[in-house]
């Protein structure tokens, strides 16, 4: 076991329904129809780059996208958790 590292049955418990990724990072994922769904890394690590990430998509989003798009993260829901 990896130290950090959530399972499924931990995820479940959480709250988490699917698994995505954002940017390549595998996530656990629940309450993914909401605006404000439940979203963490698999490995506790990896937080510190989806906070990167993150910074780096919300200056980026407005130059790509427009300036009145609104804004949004770029999660893919990848399927149910078993």
């Amino acid at each position: 076991m990896i130290p950090g590292y959530t399972v499924a049955a931990e995820a479940k418990a959480l709250g988490c329904t699917h698994h995505g990724s954002y940017y390549g990072i595998p996530l656990w994922m629940g309450d993914i129809e909401s605006e404000a769904p439940l979203v963490f890394a698999k490995w506790a690590p990896l937080e510190y780059l989806i906070h990167a990430f993150s910074c780096i998509e919300g200056l980026l989003f407005p130059l790509v996208h427009g300036p009145d798009a609104q804004p949004m993260f770029m999660f893919k829901v990848k399927g149910l958790i078993e």
